[in-house]
């Protein structure tokens, strides 16, 4: 092999490396951009997952807040409600007990006058007539 053809192969070989190294420097870059691509969907990403979870705990709270108040309402109209039932059981009670009573002076009246009714007729039936 000839100088000339020992030079002519190093330059290819050289032309091969500088070709290679090209080829290597873009794929670098093709793999940077791609890890850049991925990088930048992974912080999109994550800045989504954030917002979510803010919409979350603040819907979170919220919610807590109306069963909070929903509740406290439910509670004051059980109250009220169950005073009202109270009020009315007692009203009740009251008027049951006075018709009890007035029923009983009735009865008390009515089996004086039977009583007294029973006297007369018994009389009339043994001669006593007035």
């Amino acid at each position: 092999m000839t100088s000339e053809q020992r030079l002519d192969r190093l330059e290819r070989i050289a032309k091969l490396f500088v070709r290679a190294g090209l080829r290597a420097r873009r794929n670098m870059k093709e793999q940077d951009q791609k890890i850049n691509i991925i990088i930048n969907n992974q912080i999109e990403s994550d800045e989504r997952i954030d917002r979510l979870n803010r919409t979350i705990e603040r819907s979170n709270a919220e919610l807590s807040q109306s069963i909070e108040r929903t509740s406290t309402e439910l509670s004051r109209s059980i109250e009220q409600t169950q005073n009202g039932l109270s009020q009315s059981i007692q009203q009740t009670r009251t008027d049951l007990s006075q018709s009890m009573n007035e029923l009983a002076k009735a009865q008390a009246h009515t089996s004086g006058r039977l009583d007294a009714l029973i006297e007369i007729v018994r009389r009339d039936r043994n001669g006593h007539s007035h």
